[in-house]
């Protein structure tokens, strides 16, 4: 999974508010596959990819703004 960046520069504490609101959409549609809104938007079962991103992405800006973030870089040396 890559990881956009997008919630880069967020404080730690905006972020645990979103990575707590992003598990409950998650919980919502895969449990009872119901429907669940975050700021006027409305996801369900259809959305699960994008709800997934969404909360790698955010635990990706937690991880970096609390310094535990590490990256694994892969060499090519086929050409």
């Amino acid at each position: 999974m890559a990881f956009t960046g997008r919630f880069y520069g967020l404080t730690a504490a905006q972020l645990t508010t979103m990575q707590t609101e992003w598990l409950a959409c998650l919980s919502a549609i895969a449990t009872a596959g119901q429907s669940y809104t975050i700021a006027g938007r409305q996801f369900n079962r259809a959305n699960l990819a994008e709800v997934s991103q969404t909360i790698g992405d955010i635990n990706d800006a937690l991880a970096r703004a609390q310094g535990t973030r590490t990256t694994q870089t892969f060499a090519n040396f086929s050409r």
